[in-house]
């Protein structure tokens, strides 16, 4: 898939999703990350494939729930329909982090981790990635969705730049 045929992948997937649309959020990770392993730079993508332990996603992998989840009230993960319905933007985005609609950028975190950011900035989509000898692991994706968290990774991009 080119990056100008990105869309989502639901049309008018709604805050609560039917058990046939997570259904078919799944079988789009299945395809990219599960069926055949997945590799980026060379490496391995580790995909966690024990059930996860979030309510109402037990049937589903880690991996896979964190990436059409994130952080809602008291840091109790709940669905986030733009980040799920934009899941196979994922493959895609890391198949083409050389082409010029992709800005890369490094970031060290707080426990001292550096985590690459792959950010295609007209879909407003970011995939960190994390390399953990020998592979890469998926850290999170997400929809770029206000101005307050754009300016947020405008300034990490910023630091990279002004600190390579």
């Amino acid at each position: 898939m080119e990056l100008f045929d990105l869309d989502e992948l639901i049309f008018n997937l709604g805050i609560d999703p039917t058990p046939k649309q997570l259904d078919e959020l799944y079988t789009a990770f299945e395809r990219d990350f599960v069926n055949q392993p997945f590799t980026f730079k060379g490496l391995s993508v580790r995909i966690i494939l024990r059930n996860s332990e979030i309510e109402g996603f037990e049937a589903y992998p880690e991996t896979f729930v964190h990436l059409v989840t994130r952080k809602g009230q008291r840091n109790v993960r709940v669905f986030d329909r733009h980040r799920a319905n934009r899941i196979h933007w994922i493959s895609c985005i890391l198949e083409n982090f050389n082409e010029e609609e992709i800005t890369y950028f490094e970031y060290p975190e707080l426990d001292r981790s550096i985590r690459e950011y792959y950010w295609y900035k007209d879909g407003d989509f970011i995939v960190i990635m994390e390399q953990i000898t020998p592979e890469y692991r998926i850290v999170t994706s997400f929809h770029v969705d206000d101005a307050r968290n754009r300016r947020y990774y405008e300034e990490r991009e910023a630091w990279y730049r002004n600190n390579v």
